[in-house]
């Protein structure tokens, strides 16, 4: 199979050959398509945007001249000429949160809440609404998309969430009390959100980049349970995810859905709505156990836990706990597909984890090369977080 009908095969449980492989860098499977934010973004000339720098995702987008700043007269100061080197910093992105970056390589954390009262809503969305129009904003990716994506799973990234960018808008904590203190509210700013998602789902097709599938990023849980009741992300959260993944669907394409968190209360209800695939960085944290349920259900793509084996288990450990990816989150039909945690820096994953990883592919993700029995062999119930169970006997 090629790259395209192996990721199809394990979307729809067609027999995948391999289990397909997503990854930054290096022997993908999956190519990875962005949008550069639109010179007409220009950040930093308003007075309550006085020392915010842009937040461009990743630095390289200023670094390689992709998107160039018009820097306000404040910016223009000596001491900000290479402004990308200093650190702390505070940057604003196009929906108008803020950003704090510190000494590392990162994109950041979430900074101070910028709508501070929602009687302010109609003009914070007249200044922050992303221009998601701009064709030259996709150009390096239509290019790319008709050569090095010609062969592979073009996946558009539509970015972080709805639910994540209003949540940095109000403050984390507050935006969840907003959920009960100010319902319609909360409503009208997903609305808001959600239509531009729609917009750049659309955008991504009429620009030619020829999408077979659409990446979102929003975390909806934590360490033990997702941030609502299904009762309450049934209310809140259905008219935001049911036209995303509709709108997708209608324009050919597959949605996944990357989700830190306990999430398997909500899942259910994503599935429902329409969710092709589920992208875990942390499969142990919602359990294997409580995954069993959706296997068949949806594709589940995976990395080995990145809060546990990746980043503290032996490479022969990371070795082994690739059968129990493919066996726990998938079905010998299919439905598991193997995501590489693009920035293993960060999380100090060994070098040697990420080469097993690689290895433990090669042996036991290979439909062909499994033994019939091991998927019948009982799997384990009760997971230690840091023990990964032996094979099942040869």
């Amino acid at each position: 199979m090629n790259s395209i009908e192996r990721v199809k095969a394990a979307l729809n449980f067609n027999v995948p050959d391999k289990v397909p492989i997503w990854k930054a860098f290096g022997k993908s499977d999956v190519f990875m398509m962005a949008r550069i934010p639109s010179m007409k973004w220009q950040p930093g000339h308003y007075e309550n945007e006085k020392g915010l720098f842009p937040h461009l995702a990743d630095d390289i987008i200023y670094k390689s001249k992709l998107w160039i700043w018009d820097r306000p007269e404040w910016a223009k100061d000596p001491k900000y000429r290479r402004w990308i080197k200093i650190f702390p910093r505070e940057e604003i992105d196009e929906f108008g949160t803020i950003w704090k970056r510190g000494g590392i390589d990162t994109m950041g954390h979430p900074g101070s809440p910028t709508l501070l009262d929602y009687k302010d809503l109609d003009d914070y969305i007249q200044k922050y609404t992303p221009i998601l129009d701009d064709k030259k904003s996709y150009e390096v990716f239509i290019k790319m998309s008709k050569s090095i994506g010609k062969e592979k799973y073009r996946m558009a990234y539509l970015e972080l969430g709805p639910f994540q960018m209003a949540s940095q808008m109000r403050g984390f904590n507050t935006f969840l009390i907003d959920h009960r203190k100010h319902k319609e509210e909360v409503k009208r700013l997903l609305a808001h959100t959600t239509e531009q998602y729609i917009k750049m789902e659309k955008m991504y097709i009429k620009f030619g980049l020829d999408p077979h599938g659409f990446a979102l990023f929003d975390d909806l849980g934590e360490q033990h349970g997702p941030f609502f009741s299904p009762k309450t992300f049934k209310e809140f959260y259905e008219p935001v995810y049911r036209p995303l993944f509709e709108t997708a669907h209608e324009l050919g394409c597959e949605f996944h859905l990357h989700c830190c968190g306990k999430i398997d209360h909500i899942m259910p209800l994503l599935i429902e709505w329409g969710l092709d695939a589920i992208e875990l960085d942390s499969p142990r944290m919602t359990g294997y156990p409580d995954l069993k349920q959706f296997r068949g259900k949806l594709m589940m793509w995976g990395c080995i836990n990145i809060q546990s084996v990746y980043t503290q288990g032996t490479p022969e450990e990371c070795e082994r706990e690739v059968w129990h990816m493919v066996r726990n989150l998938g079905t010998s039909k299919g439905g598991f597909g193997a995501y590489f945690y693009p920035q293993d820096y960060h999380i100090k994953a060994p070098k040697e984890n990420v080469h097993s990883f690689e290895e433990g592919l090669k042996k036991y993700g290979d439909y062909s090369k499994i033994p019939a029995h091991w998927w019948e062999h009982p799997t384990v119930e009760e997971w230690e977080d840091n023990v990964v169970p032996s094979l099942p006997p040869s």
